[in-house]
């Protein structure tokens, strides 16, 4: 079981640190509490974001919180004449808007956070729909169709590229 996922509008993870926890340094930063000095810098070794000892101070803590949110902001992404507004959940190519239902945004940004590399039915089960387990429809197909509809026949470069056994890819065409 990967790490969990957690919606675009959690500012930052609290997590209980035990040792040979891997923390992902995903686009949520994840703070780790820890009992010992030793735990910290450990927890800060796995990824995480920042540590603080427990019992934490209540002030500390949100004071490390409101940095790591800081720091933490979205980035536009662009790959290509594609750009990607994750504060406005919208998307661009060239000058023409794509309109996006929130599911197809979902997967236009994992994607494109993916860049350059292929990404497994599966993985996106897991990272888009947040299924532990295999519907066994074509619900990712489906998905994938209707956002290249959007995003690729319209402009004559194809972004998304796919592979059999390997997956879907996005990139600059």
């Amino acid at each position: 079981m990967g790490p969990p996922t957690f919606p675009p509008h959690v500012a930052a993870i609290l997590r209980r640190w035990r040792s040979g926890l891997a923390i992902d340094p995903g686009p949520v930063p994840q703070i780790a509490v820890a009992h010992s000095r030793h735990e910290l810098s450990a927890a800060l070794d796995a990824g995480a974001a920042d540590a603080v000892a427990d019992p934490v101070d209540p002030d500390e803590l949100a004071a490390r919180v409101d940095a790591r949110v800081r720091t933490h902001v979205p980035q536009t992404l662009r790959i290509g004449d594609l750009t990607i507004d994750p504060i406005g959940r919208s998307a661009t190519r060239g000058d023409t808007p794509i309109p996006l239902v929130p599911r197809e945004y979902a997967l236009l940004r994992y994607l494109a956070e993916r860049r350059g590399r292929f990404v497994t039915r599966d993985e996106l089960l897991k990272g888009v729909w947040r299924l532990r387990f295999d519907p066994g429809t074509n619900v990712v197909a489906v998905h994938v169709s209707t956002l290249r509809a959007k995003l690729d026949r319209p402009f004559g470069t194809a972004m998304i590229r796919s592979h059999k056994g390997l997956g879907y890819c996005l990139d600059a065409g």
